[in-house]
């Protein structure tokens, strides 16, 4: 730029970006007898210190040089006057950064087709432009600034290789780069796990892994239980698949995590929840009796996590029962006998027999008197028996069974 009426005036813009701790120049255009003893520069930096400069004779007559090395960030202001004439224009002002002062944050492996962020900081470069790259852009990203010169970048990667992320600002390829961010497709990875729901202790489980597509697969399986890790038991290979097996100790809930190429794979950690149906007991059950109700208690307080299943059966056929639930897993169980023959309790959980079932219980008369006690609807051509709870003796017992015809038209 030139100023009509003035012997001194600055060669190109009068505001600049400069890089710290490198040589800034700005060229002043002077009166071709100006010598470079004949300007006085004055440089003065953020923190008000004052910054040495030197003017050095320039490529052209009548242009000289103005030349300091700023070591803070932020805006300096050089003050340039020749023989007590300042530049028209104002003073100069240098505008310095620091791209080594961005920090890069976050860089972690993803997974193709789902979202990767990474954070940058440039609030202590200075000012400037920030320009981000993923595999040299071929993979678009979106930038969300936060305020404060922080931002957040995301991108979403669709192929299973590692992407390359390149950050400039002002140019300059800042310090670390290019990140690189491993990528997995875990979608390759199939798991059945669904049955491990439900797990007895003391007893191997398992479960089988897939990988589609062979090639290399690094599949890493952990089994975290109550209080650590557990022993897994990892066979198979990449074409036939792999199984992993591992025995719960204790009762309570097992985080099962597998990872594919140090990503996890959907579906995990899964949670398995192991169970004891020997830590279920069942309390004592007294001898019954016709028309009045039997209780006994259940308490599974200590087995873990799972389905309880309480019948009672007398001569093959189940009757009802009641169950009362009284809180931490323990349960008050009753009957009422209808007929003096022995009952089998039995209890089971998660499907498994509990210790000490199937229980008989032995149910006698009332006592009030004779009772009988009468089946249900039966084939004809076939026996039909009925039950008669009598404390006297056989001769005194008289049975008549009378039938009738039944007509259809």
């Amino acid at each position: 730029m030139a100023n009509t009426g003035s012997n001194i005036s600055v060669m190109g813009e009068s505001t600049r970006l400069v890089p710290a701790n490198t040589p800034a120049v700005f060229e002043i255009i002077t009166s071709t007898n100006t010598a470079p003893d004949d300007l006085l520069v004055h440089v003065i930096a953020p923190s008000k210190r004052t910054v040495p400069a030197r003017v050095l004779p320039g490529n052209r007559t009548g242009v000289q040089t103005v030349e300091f090395v700023p070591n803070e960030v932020g805006t300096h202001i050089v003050e340039v006057t020749v023989n007590g004439e300042k530049l028209p224009s104002g003073p100069l002002v240098a505008k310095v950064y620091d791209s080594g002062l961005i920090q890069v944050a976050d860089v972690s492996g993803g997974v193709v087709g789902q979202p990767v962020q990474f954070r940058v900081d440039a609030s202590q470069a200075g000012e400037g432009q920030l320009e981000i790259s993923i595999n040299e852009g071929e993979v678009p990203n979106h930038v969300q600034v936060v305020g404060g010169g922080r931002c957040l970048v995301s991108f979403t990667p669709d192929q299973a290789k590692p992407h390359l992320i390149d950050i400039k600002f002002n140019g300059e390829t800042v310090r670390g780069c290019p990140f690189v961010c491993a990528v997995a497709d875990t979608s390759r990875v199939t798991l059945s796990l669904a049955h491990l729901e439900l797990v007895p202790v003391n007893q191997p489980s398992s479960f089988h892994m897939g990988v589609a597509g062979g090639g290399a697969a690094e599949l890493a399986v952990a089994v975290r239980g109550p209080v650590g890790e557990l022993p897994v038991k990892v066979t198979g290979d990449i074409h036939s698949g792999f199984t992993a097996e591992f025995t719960p100790a204790q009762v309570g809930a097992h985080q099962i995590s597998v990872d594919y190429n140090g990503r996890p794979v959907q579906g995990t950690p899964f949670v398995a929840k192991a169970f004891d149906s020997n830590k279920v007991t069942v309390g004592t059950v007294a001898r019954g009796t016709v028309g009045r109700p039997v209780t006994f208690s259940v308490d599974a307080s200590e087995a873990g996590e799972g389905n309880l299943e309480i019948t009672i059966s007398a001569r093959g056929l189940n009757i009802p029962t009641q169950v009362h639930p009284q809180g931490n897993a323990r349960f008050a169980v009753s009957f009422v006998p209808a007929e003096a023959c022995d009952h089998v309790v039995n209890v089971a959980f998660n499907k498994r027999p509990v210790v000490g079932c199937p229980l008989i219980v032995s149910v006698g008369a009332s006592g009030t008197g004779p009772s009988v006690t009468l089946p249900g609807p039966g084939p004809v051509h076939r026996p039909s028996t009925l039950l008669i709870n009598h404390p006297g003796r056989l001769e005194d017992i008289e049975v008549n069974v009378e039938g009738h015809h039944r007509y259809v038209y």
